[in-house]
């Protein structure tokens, strides 16, 4: 007994020492009046970490980005999960209630969709402001609506890296939708990956719309899985990416004397097959 009364001692203090994240509610209001609401959630760091902002899929919230936000605050990544408007938290406009509801496009009219974009580059403003945040090294990723909209984002918010699951949601961003897709990332200059399904007609096709511009890896699969899906079995694949572009911790090179912006090229395009060989280097030696 005497021993146990020891041992519990030393195991409050082993709890103690694990590093808690911090969580901060942003609230912010859009142009056009919408509330936007989200939470940015920072490892334990001695100095600035990375941040990625995240913009889930249609009927969702932020919440749905729990088992990548985990992955990436494991490796030293902070996150921003927004609630887009209409969805969770951002349903206020002007004092009325306005939310999504089964119907995408009327919900993309009601609620505005094509104004997303400009609310992730609002989302990045206040970000670069937050102590602990390294304004240099942001990321972006979405899902379906949202990864439609963080690649048209890109311009304004300037990220180092973006992920894009399932690119969808184009007739709530007007006419030549894939036509502002590529130009917005031609401007954006950000490495890009993207997820998309052979049996997801419509993602699959704005992910072959981007085949060819630099600094873009297509990702592609069969079967149907749409956005969230990929987290089943690609989450660390995700993980290893923005660790990849959002970390130096493997060169112990400064930010400064890193290019964060080259081209994906067959070296360092990241696959299951880079996935499964950076797993195993990361592993206890």
């Amino acid at each position: 007994m005497r021993t146990l009364r020891l041992l519990a001692p030393l195991a409050c203090l082993s709890l103690a020492a694990v590093p808690i994240p911090t969580s901060t509610e942003m609230a912010l209001t859009a142009a056009d009046g919408f509330a936007l609401k989200g939470t940015l959630t920072l490892p334990a760091a001695k100095g600035k970490v990375p941040v990625v902002i995240l913009a889930h899929q249609f009927g969702a919230n932020r919440g749905g980005w729990g088992p990548l936000a985990e992955r990436l605050a494991a490796r030293g990544i902070g996150t921003l999960a927004l609630d887009l408007r209409g969805h969770g938290a951002s349903t206020q406009k002007g004092g009325l209630n306005v939310a999504v509801t089964a119907d995408f496009m009327a919900s993309a009219k009601a609620v505005g969709f094509d104004q997303i974009p400009a609310d992730l580059a609002q989302a990045a403003q206040w970000l670069r402001k937050q102590a602990g945040v390294d304004g240099r090294r942001i990321g972006l990723a979405g899902s379906s609506v949202g990864a439609f909209s963080v690649l048209l984002a890109a311009p304004e918010v300037k990220p180092v890296a973006i992920l894009s699951l399932s690119p969808a949601g184009i007739g709530a961003f007007g006419a030549d939708g894939q036509g502002k897709l590529k130009a917005a990332v031609l401007r954006g200059r950000a490495s890009t990956l993207v997820l998309a399904s052979a049996g997801d007609k419509e993602a699959h096709s704005n992910a072959l719309s981007l085949k060819d511009l630099p600094g873009v890896s297509l990702n592609l699969a069969e079967g149907e899985e749409h956005g969230f899906d990929y987290f089943k079995d690609r989450a660390d694949l995700m993980a290893i990416y923005f660790g990849e572009y959002l970390t130096y911790h493997r060169t112990g090179e400064t930010y400064a004397a890193t290019s964060t912006k080259k081209p994906l090229t067959p070296g360092n395009v990241i696959t299951d097959k880079t996935v499964a060989e950076r797993k195993a280097a990361d592993a206890p030696k």
